[in-house]
């Protein structure tokens, strides 16, 4: 049994909660004040009284909080009046992060929070302290650690951002293609891959560039937050466990169970697939997160070892469905209709230039997602083994690829339009874990397949 006193930190922690009591002596200031300086004294006093009050409370929760670890338990214990005792057994846990932003670094302190289902307990200890709870919890030999790095965390920060994301990431490949397409031209394509050169180009009044701006300057805001939060993440694999550890300003190191993992999700956006990168989050069965990401900008090879970490071998496929081809205006119809209600718009205002150059920006996105969806037909499809199943659908403009355990799946779901009852096909969706469930939608399989199999008692 090994005993960990909280940290001197605690006291802040504490004093925070009460930190909007700090208005109060203003607010008594402004209503007060014309009934002498003896009734704002008197209030003052009292005020003083019940800051040393929930000061000592403080202090005296810290001294008395400590977390006492066991083999197969970490309790948690604090209180002064009301004593609480939160009893965690480690085998049954979720995980157990670690975090530590800039106030917490200053003093040498980190923030461990013990998940377990929808419940956590919350602790506050010192650095060495931390370390070596940690140490005492992993005690496997490290197999391989899988770091992303600054440029994949850049690049994906910038991929999953708004739509002009993809149009400057590009700026760099661009340039690299100076030598294919000379000096000048490249030049010129840069020049209009600005936003200067765009809004130039489309003529857009005032309030709509300063909209724009406002948008850009958003677009950056977001971009540097995802950076600052994936930077340095890297995923340590143990014989049983596996360990997250990323961010700048909030520092953040997680312990989790393999067994814990519901499910793993590649993803990958318009950019990423261009590139063929992905990246990688577990689904994992606990609040508040249910998603960590966990690999940035990753190669297919990458994905697999993951893959393989967690899961291990699949043996063979027994089952394998895909979209009928005649499916592919179930996937395009809505790109198909709104490309054709913008290019009725250009015929129609042929004279006014600039609902000329807006329209035939909004034909241009709308191309892309016809594509993106009819490349999504030929990519999607259920894959089943014995003990796991893999499906390949779309959700918005990414594409999905999610690996999941056959005995995690909760729920199994088939749906069919009106349509759909014509040619016989449905969506089928999948909920895979109990606490915040990972939901899958597949569209526009053939519902025969699906009752074939289900005839049969195949998974």
């Amino acid at each position: 049994m090994k005993r960990f006193k909280f940290s001197k930190t605690y006291v802040a922690a504490v004093l925070y909660r009460f930190a909007f009591l700090l208005f109060v002596p203003l607010l008594q200031g402004l209503l007060f004040a014309h009934r002498g300086a003896l009734t704002l004294v008197t209030l003052y006093g009292t005020d003083l009284l019940i800051a040393v009050l929930l000061l000592s409370v403080a202090v005296i929760r810290c001294s008395k909080s400590e977390v006492i670890k066991t083999e197969k338990t970490a309790e948690i214990r604090g209180g002064v009046i009301i004593k609480t005792a939160e009893n965690n057994l480690l085998k049954k846990r979720g995980s157990i992060v670690l975090s530590q932003g800039l106030f917490l670094r200053v003093f040498g302190a980190h923030k461990l929070k013990i998940f377990s289902g929808s419940t956590f307990s919350t602790a506050f200890l010192k650095q060495n302290d931390a370390a070596a709870f940690l140490d005492d919890l992993i005690t496997e030999e490290k197999e391989k650690t899988v770091p992303s790095g600054i440029f994949r965390s850049l690049l994906m920060s910038v991929s999953f951002s708004n739509a002009l994301t993809g149009l400057l990431a590009a700026v760099p490949l661009i340039r690299r293609a100076a030598a294919v397409l000379g000096a000048r031209q490249t030049a010129l394509i840069i020049e209009g891959a600005s936003l200067t050169g765009l809004l130039s180009f489309t003529g857009l009044p005032p309030t709509l560039t300063r909209i724009s701006t406002l948008l850009f300057l958003c677009w950056i805001i977001g971009a540097s937050t995802e950076f600052f939060s994936e930077y340095g993440l890297k995923v340590s694999f143990y014989r049983k466990k596996l360990v997250v550890s990323k961010g700048l300003i909030l520092k953040t190191k997680a312990v989790f169970d393999k067994k814990s993992v519901r499910g793993v999700i590649f993803r990958q956006s318009l950019l990423m697939f261009m590139l063929g990168l992905y990246s990688a989050v577990i689904a994992v069965n606990i609040k508040p997160k249910r998603k960590i990401h966990v690999l940035s900008a990753a190669t297919r090879t990458g994905c697999a070892d993951l893959e393989d970490e967690i899961f291990g071998e699949k043996g063979d496929r027994i089952l394998y469905l895909t979209p009928p081809k005649s499916a592919l205006w179930g996937y395009t119809y809505l790109p198909l209709l709104c490309l054709a209600e913008t290019s009725l718009g250009i015929i129609s205002f042929p004279q006014k230039l600039i609902v000329k150059a807006l329209l035939g920006v909004l034909s241009g996105i709308f191309s892309v997602w016809f594509l993106f969806r009819t490349v999504a037909l030929y990519r999607t499809s259920l894959s089943i083994w014995t003990d796991f199943a893999e499906v390949k659908y779309f959700s918005g403009m990414n594409f999905i690829r999610t690996v999941f355990r056959l005995s995690d799946v909760t729920s199994a779901q088939i749906t069919q339009s009106i349509f759909q009852r014509f040619n016989g096909r449905c969506n089928l969706i999948l909920r895979v874990g109990n606490s915040k469930a990972l939901r899958i939608k597949i569209k526009h399989l053939r519902l025969k397949d699906l009752e074939k199999h289900k005839k049969t008692g195949s998974p």
